[in-house]
């Protein structure tokens, strides 16, 4: 077992935003986490990265393991520079007055003389074509699909083990948003780890290899996907009946 969440308790001031949440995540999965707006989803992410948004979430109850060690008192850069664990966060956050080299370049400093920071690159730009062609633009002047493509490709040049989406497709055509998925599907055929909160559940579900459904900080259904796309409790409430 890579990650585990044990009985996880998170508050934003006197709101418990997490109750007892409690999944894990093999090596080399796919793992999804799908609900309904405010259900949790988006604080599980922030915590496994020991990243607060600026309500300062804490953690009341449970532990975070990776590799068998808990992530707790893990400073955030630690997270991603030692435990190779990275974020696309929602709406991407890409640093606007910069070129996409720049953006990209940003995301190794941590990996200092690291050789394969070239190698990396080139992966890159193999699998976002579009980035290659755009690599001394600034990044603010980008479609909102490349924006995307910036994103997760800044966050695979810190050389993570573990990668973790925030609505991926948000935004996105429906063609630019398969595009994505499949990306994502031949980046764990290499052996990357994901996991990804999506609010298109159906693709999601058709990705991974397992899902969990969270509803008000609790998980209210899991189980390998297919089992998810034909429960008629998980149809009806997220994938249009």
């Amino acid at each position: 077992m890579l990650l585990s969440i044990e009985n996880l308790y998170v508050k934003y001031g006197n709101i418990e935003a997490l109750h007892g949440l409690s999944f894990h995540v093999n090596e080399g999965e796919i793992v999804t986490l799908i609900g309904a707006n405010g259900a949790g989803k988006s604080t599980t992410q922030k915590s496994i990265m020991r990243l607060p948004p600026p309500e300062a979430p804490k953690v009341s109850g449970g532990d975070i393991l990776f590799k068998g060690k808990s992530l707790l008192n893990v400073e955030p850069h630690d997270v991603v520079s030692k435990l190779h664990i990275a974020l696309v966060p929602e709406g991407r956050h890409i640093f606007g007055n910069l070129s996409v080299m720049e953006n990209l370049m940003l995301a190794t400093y941590a990996r200092k003389n690291d050789p394969a920071i070239s190698r990396d690159l080139e992966r890159i730009f193999d699998l976002f074509p579009r980035l290659a062609e755009r690599r001394t633009q600034r990044s603010d002047t980008l479609s909102g699909g490349e924006q995307q493509m910036l994103a997760v490709g800044r966050a695979l040049m810190t050389s993570c083990e573990v990668l973790l989406l925030d609505e991926p497709s948000m935004g996105l055509a429906p063609l630019l948003m398969y595009e994505m998925f499949r990306t994502l599907k031949e980046l764990n055929r290499e052996g990357l780890t994901i996991i990804v909160v999506e609010q298109n559940a159906r693709l999601a579900l058709q990705v991974a290899s397992r899902g969990y459904v969270l509803d008000t900080g609790e998980i209210v259904a899991q189980g390998p996907s297919d089992s998810l796309l034909n429960d008629p409790e998980v149809k009806k409430a997220y994938l249009g009946g």
